[in-house]
């Protein structure tokens, strides 16, 4: 099945493929992120039916807004949104990586995910957990080609890390 692209800018890349919902960031999400997240999330969601979604921070710097903080927890709660399962990356090292990490954690604290949710400083387990969750069980090798063409989106000459 092919990678349908859904959303792109400086920031954030966002498509499917099947049941897969996948997002990949460049840089912390602003508003206009987060609402794209969630229209094209409820869009693909009311077609294909419950998704997952991995949702990869590849890089940037660790600043979210009041607002993305809110609107993460929001989505976090929602039941109808990425319904089946939700797996959140962080490839980013050192200290930006745990800033990042504990923004998440705290959205998901705060937002109390109501669908099988996880963290992964990996790309290999996320989409190992992913592929076991889908029905039938997901192609891993597709799941990893896929997540890298979303990243050569955002980063064009350089090489998928954390892997």
């Amino acid at each position: 099945m092919a990678l349908t692209d859904l959303y792109a800018d400086e920031r954030v890349s966002m498509a499917h493929v099947g049941p897969l919902f996948l997002c990949g960031w460049a840089d912390a999400p602003t508003m206009v992120q987060m609402r794209a997240l969630g229209q094209y999330g409820r869009q693909v969601e009311a077609v294909v039916g419950p998704m997952s979604l991995v949702n990869v921070a590849f890089g940037g710097v660790p600043k979210f807004s009041d607002e993305v903080r809110k609107i993460s927890a929001e989505f976090t709660r929602d039941a109808s949104l990425f319904a089946h399962s939700r797996a959140h990356v962080v490839t980013i090292p050192g200290f930006k990586g745990a800033a990042v990490m504990s923004f998440i954690n705290t959205f998901l604290l705060l937002g109390r995910p109501p669908r099988p949710t996880k963290v992964f400083r990996a790309l290999d387990e996320a989409v190992r957990w992913t592929a076991g969750l889908l029905s039938p069980a997901g192609d891993e090798a597709a799941m990893h080609d896929a997540i890298e063409l979303l990243r050569r989106g955002l980063y064009p000459a350089t090489a998928v890390s954390g892997s």
